[in-house]
């Protein structure tokens, strides 16, 4: 049976949505890209060359969203701009997928996911190790008591980001820095493994002479007596990520390198994922969740905890103290 068509729209055709989210939209062979949304006229002419096609061009993703019948919009700009974004296409109905962080604050990404549930839209939030065979297996099993009770936590990723320029270097667009950015996925991956929940934390951030943080350290007291302790270095070379969940019965070990997984082994062996547990993308379930009336789709409460752990993270830094987490 051929695949439904999705009707979808793009806000924002900078290179993260030409180069991750165009690729997957093609492989899935039955979208209809109907419009595409940005401040600036050339990043939107370079999404539809890679498209293939021509397509409707706005400047103000509103009227995009208005004047298009959509089932879908994707969303890749600048963090400080996605929450008004996400909220003005789930009002008018429209499923959303979106780029990491949700948002910038805590308070707005409550409001998000619950507006999401109040119009029975779905909201996928593009953490897409999430969707990785290895990670979703993983958290199954660490459902099920393999580890046993979790104890501890330690991991670390690396980036040459400092190096970057454009929006991200610039506070009131970013957020933050490597923290808030590559480093959300890191806290992302922790938290929906283990499900942990975070009641204090206490950080050091060094800008490294930009404006926004390039290397951080934080750690953090979970609700069940574990500790955590977790790397972002941003003055590195390249890129090198690990997450080392311990529990009383076994442990997990994540190793990812130059955003690839390298290895994930339990217990020092190589962990054999059942077949079952397919390949998948942030891209590729929202569309297939979109056919099948939401069947397995689940919301991203996740993100309110990672905005909530970031948020933390941030005064704590900026305070010199241990900031606890309201539950």
């Amino acid at each position: 049976m051929a695949k439904k068509k999705v009707r979808v729209g793009l806000i924002g055709c900078g290179g993260n949505m030409r180069n991750a989210h165009i690729p997957r939209l093609q492989a899935d062979g039955a979208v209809d890209l109907a419009a595409v949304a940005d401040t600036a006229q050339e990043p939107a002419r370079l999404l539809m060359e890679k498209w293939g096609t021509e397509t409707a061009y706005y400047a103000d993703y509103r009227k995009m969203v208005r004047d298009e019948d959509l089932a879908a919009v994707l969303i890749s700009s600048p963090h400080s701009t996605h929450y008004a974004q996400v909220r003005y296409a789930l009002e008018r109905g429209v499923h959303v997928l979106v780029e990491k962080p949700l948002t910038i604050g805590a308070r707005k990404a409550r409001v998000l996911v619950g507006l999401a549930r109040k119009k029975r839209r779905m909201l996928v939030v593009s953490y897409q190790r999430n969707f990785m065979p290895p990670h979703a297996y993983a958290r199954e099993l660490v459902k099920q008591g393999a580890l046993g009770r979790i104890n501890g936590v330690v991991a670390y990723v690396t980036q040459h980001w400092g190096g970057g320029k454009g929006w991200r270097m610039v506070p009131e667009l970013s957020g933050g820095g490597m923290f808030m950015d590559t480093g959300s996925h890191l806290v992302s991956s922790l938290l929906w493994i283990t499900g942990l929940q975070p009641v204090e934390v206490s950080a050091f951030m060094d800008n490294r002479g930009k404006d926004v943080d390039i290397d951080a350290v934080v750690n953090a007291r979970f609700a069940n007596g574990a500790l955590g302790s977790l790397n972002f270095i941003g003055s590195a070379s390249r890129h090198d990520e690990r997450l080392a969940i311990h529990g009383a019965k076994g442990t997990l070990v994540f190793h990812l390198h130059q955003w690839g997984i390298r290895e994930v082994l339990l217990n020092g062996e190589p962990l054999q994922v059942p077949k079952r547990v397919a390949e998948d993308t942030p891209d590729a379930a929202l569309l297939r969740w979109i056919r099948n009336g939401g069947k397995g789709y689940e919301r991203p409460d996740f993100a309110v905890e990672v905005a909530k752990f970031t948020e933390a993270a941030y005064k704590s830094a900026e305070r010199g103290a241990p900031v606890r987490m309201r539950q």
